[in-house]
């Protein structure tokens, strides 16, 4: 009697079945990948068949910057000023402590100065 051999089909196996892989909307480029060359955008390097461009350096725009002090916020952080913040439910207020003509001319000599009048 002659034996008969089992062939593998794809029906009778159904872990052979070639899987689908779905593709992604953009795929990030590859950092480096072994033969290929990262070269700067727009050089004659960046045409080559093998090679990946550099993506541009942060231009740091949202980066945070440092304020210049002002002679105003000089003398409300030492407490010059005959006012105070008022904290409410509905918000900041500025609530004056009092007011003399001295402390009046202060005032607006300094704003004047701040705001370039």
């Amino acid at each position: 009697m002659v034996a008969e051999k089992e062939t593998l089909s794809l029906n009778k196996c159904p872990a052979k079945l070639p899987t689908r892989t779905k593709l992604l909307a953009q795929q990030p480029l590859p950092v480096h990948q072994p033969h290929s060359l990262v070269s700067e955008g727009f050089t004659v390097k960046a045409m080559m068949k093998n090679s990946v461009v550099r993506g541009p350096p942060s231009a740091g725009a949202f980066k945070e910057r440092p304020t210049k002090p002002t002679a105003f916020r000089k003398f409300y952080e030492r407490g010059d000023f005959p006012i105070a913040l008022e904290h409410d439910s509905k918000g900041n207020k500025i609530a004056w402590k009092h007011v003399s003509a001295g402390a009046l001319a202060v005032i607006r000599a300094l704003l004047e100065t701040d705001l370039g009048r």
